[in-house]
């Protein structure tokens, strides 16, 4: 026995028409299956969606007061990307907030991280990661928006 790796994330959403559209539209996502499972709890709509090899099931709960505003003891779920500045200009022309707005630089986590939080529609909190070589002598690219 034993674990051969990651089988997905889960997340609680309200809506899982409108989580599919912001993952697959803001974020690249695809969807790879979607349909109504039979729970103990009740009938639950679900949609599973992939990229990269990360996979996401997208959950509407039978009782929606389980979804909370408060954060849990899981903080973010962290996307991997290249590029993150690209990313970033595109979630800005979608006016989707980013936090903080501006991406931060952190040379001394691994090798260094670029990194950038924007939320989802049901809250959650999503961080998207570009590691650098901040041993390389080379600087990131430009870090923040603006002039």
């Amino acid at each position: 026995m034993a674990i051969e790796g990651l089988h997905h994330i889960g997340i609680y959403t309200r809506s899982v028409d409108e989580s599919l559209i912001f993952y697959t539209e803001n974020l690249e996502f695809q969807q790879q299956w979607r349909g109504i499972v039979d729970h103990p709890t009740g009938k639950l709509d679900v949609a599973i969606i992939n990229r990269g090899g990360c996979v996401i099931e997208l959950v509407r709960p039978a009782d929606l007061s389980v979804i909370t505003p408060k954060a849990g003891p899981v903080q973010h779920v962290a996307l991997k990307v290249s590029h993150i500045e690209e990313h970033v200009e595109k979630l800005e022309r979608r006016g989707i907030e980013l936090h903080p707005a501006e991406i931060e630089s952190l040379p001394t986590l691994l090798n260094g991280v670029k990194h950038i939080f924007l939320y989802g529609p049901s809250g959650e909190r999503i961080e998207l990661a570009e590691e650098y070589n901040a041993g390389s002598g080379t600087p990131p690219n430009k870090l923040s928006k603006g002039p």
